[in-house]
């Protein structure tokens, strides 16, 4: 009976010091697959060195999608949200964020196949055409603001450039981290940024909690990675730059 409990004690002792970190997939650099299949990206060395600071083993859980991870965080089936989440203000009324990465954002990137069509120079501009965007994302919340733009959601940016790729959308919206690899990988592709409302600035990159405890917990071993110049040697490794 003794060596039972035991065994349950130290059970529960490994499934507390475990850090559940959920993410997502194709979503380079931050988050992407290597050749033999295993996570590889900035946010996954992120969340290595955190988990260590932390003293805690690292878990990773892949959700799919931007929906799915927030949906995954509210029900407390992770324990982090770690996938460059832009920070704002209304996010930050539903959650606890704790900042890691990038920075403030007051315009964002809109990606055209071959040209961009004249007379562009706002979001009110592309009123009337198919815009692709990431469902769930920050790009999608600002998009929403602007009715007359017809809104069509993807489940990845890859998604969105094959859409614009083969005439089914005019744009895709995509977050500026992206802009560099997608350009690399898409030569074809055109970048025209547009101005962002003040409202809809982005903080720079979040870690997403579940609960205000692990947040502080979070935040502190956070500042320490930052003062000691790991998440810079990090964005140098995965050519992020600030």
């Amino acid at each position: 009976m003794k060596k039972y409990l035991f065994t349950l004690l130290l059970s529960a002792q490994l499934f507390a010091d475990e850090l559940v970190v959920g993410t997502t997939s194709g979503y380079a650099p931050y988050v992407s697959l290597d050749a033999k299949g295993n996570y590889e990206g900035f946010d996954i060395d992120f969340a290595t060195e955190l988990a260590k600071k932390m003293n805690r083993t690292l878990v990773i859980k892949d959700c799919g999608s931007m929906p799915s991870l927030l949906l995954a965080l509210q029900q407390k089936k992770v324990d982090l949200l770690i996938w460059a989440i832009s920070i704002t203000e209304e996010r930050m009324k539903k959650m606890e964020m704790v900042y890691y990465q990038g920075e403030k954002v007051r315009e964002m990137p809109f990606l055209f196949w071959k040209s961009v069509p004249d007379g562009i120079r706002s979001i009110e501009d592309l009123a009337g055409k198919v815009v692709s965007v990431e469902a769930g994302s920050f790009q999608e919340s600002v998009l929403k603001k602007y009715p007359t733009v017809n809104l069509k959601q993807v489940e990845k940016i890859t998604d969105a450039v094959m859409e614009i790729r083969f005439g089914k959308s005019k744009a895709a919206m995509a977050d500026p981290s992206l802009v560099s690899e997608l350009k690399t990988k898409y030569p074809t592709i055109k970048v025209l940024y547009l101005p962002l409302m003040p409202e809809d600035y982005s903080l720079g990159n979040g870690i997403c909690a579940s609960d205000k405890e692990l947040a502080a917990e979070v935040k502190k071993a956070t500042e320490q990675l930052i003062s000691e110049g790991k998440v810079a040697e990090l964005e140098k490794k995965w050519k992020l730059g600030k």
